[in-house]
């Protein structure tokens, strides 16, 4: 490291530190529809939750609500029947029209406000999807919705992807890592949780940082740590008798309660049957925990490839050796049993094998 980048990410470091120690004021007044009669401002944390900060009661369809934060915390104002805003708390005066859906704040809040707009479109067509799929009329049907699925959720990790590239100079990229660092690798992740970014400190950076420490467990180039798992017949098997034989081994971790496991399967299937005649295993490790779900779940998802599982549940060992909290995971071994890859899902997995199998 060079003296001007040790400069650089000390001054970084001492103006996040300040930041962290600041009070910043919220100033915020609006207008609401006929009916309402009190404004909430909370704090949303963990699984959805929402810790209730202040209110402020509506006197002829307007409000006021004026209060100290720390500096660029993230909350949202609203109520049980206003669709919410959420914002960082910078200081700046802010104006919601809930009636007329419009906004007048910071540069930073409008410029968060628009990715979060566009955020919505993905959001709702989810749900929309998502909805579809429940209603679907045959397995043929369902398996396409998914697909549809599968291809929103990949186009809104690309545009989070951006807005992160975008926005180093600012702690909107940190709203967005929440939602795209389980999409990306070490290398990528590492990059973007760098301390000369502004963001760096902020609270919402918490789940990436950690989310860092377990991609450390499987980071590329380290080798595979051999373990034993059984199959569906009972017998024990060591990883050993697949990966580091000569051929590409995609270990892929999933459950038959995981419904975005099924959403992913095919997926993997797929590459299995394209790339299995050129040196392409697959192994699949379930996170199941009983033996008569594990075996449905083989025979629902249809998987043509070995299976393997300690049925610890959540308490596998494998998986906590590579740091697997969230599934599907995978880990994608080269022929001489080092990880290479990690978390390949949808076109992601397809890219790299084309790639190793020189198919560009």
């Amino acid at each position: 490291m060079n003296k001007k980048t040790i400069i650089t990410t000390l001054l970084a470091l001492v103006a996040m530190v300040g930041q962290a120690q600041e009070k910043r004021e919220y100033n915020i007044s609006g207008f609401v529809p006929d009916g309402t009669e009190k404004v909430y401002l909370y704090k949303t944390e963990g699984l959805g939750s929402r810790v209730f900060l202040d209110s402020a009661i509506v006197a002829d369809g307007k409000f006021t609500m004026k209060g100290n934060r720390p500096a660029y915390d993230l909350v949202s104002v609203g109520n049980k029947g206003l669709h919410s805003i959420t914002f960082f708390v910078d200081g700046e005066p802010m104006t919601v029209d809930f009636a007329n859906d419009t906004l007048i704040a910071s540069t930073l809040n409008e410029k968060f406000q628009g990715y979060m707009a566009e955020d919505k479109v993905f959001t709702d067509n989810f749900y929309r999807l998502f909805m579809a799929s429940k209603k679907a009329a045959s397995e043929t049907e369902k398996h396409e919705i998914e697909q549809q699925i599968a291809a929103n959720n990949e186009a809104m990790i690309e545009q989070a992807r951006h807005v992160i590239r975008e926005n180093r100079d600012n702690v909107i990229a940190a709203y967005f890592l929440q939602a795209a660092s389980g999409y990306m690798d070490y290398e990528e992740l590492s990059a973007v949780i760098d301390s000369t970014a502004y963001y760096f400190n902020h609270p919402l950076m918490n789940e990436a940082r950690q989310r860092l420490q377990v991609l450390q467990l499987r980071q590329v180039g380290k080798p595979l740590t051999n373990f034993a798992l059984a199959d569906p017949d009972g017998q024990s098997h060591q990883l050993s008798e697949w990966c580091g034989q000569g051929k590409y081994v995609l270990i892929d971790f999933w459950a038959s309660w995981c419904r975005p496991c099924r959403m992913e399967m095919p997926n993997v299937i797929q590459n299995f049957e394209r790339f299995r005649d050129r040196g392409f295993e697959v192994l699949a490790v379930s996170i199941d925990d009983k033996k008569d779900a594990w075996l449905r779940g083989i025979k629902d998802f249809g998987t043509p490839f070995v299976q393997l599982s300690d049925l610890k549940g959540r308490n596998s060992e494998l998986a906590a050796i590579y740091g697997i909290t969230t599934i599907p995971a995978n880990l994608l071994v080269n022929p001489q049993g080092k990880i290479i890859a990690a978390d390949l899902r949808g076109k992601a997995l397809t890219r790299k094998l084309e790639e190793l199998f020189n198919e560009l």
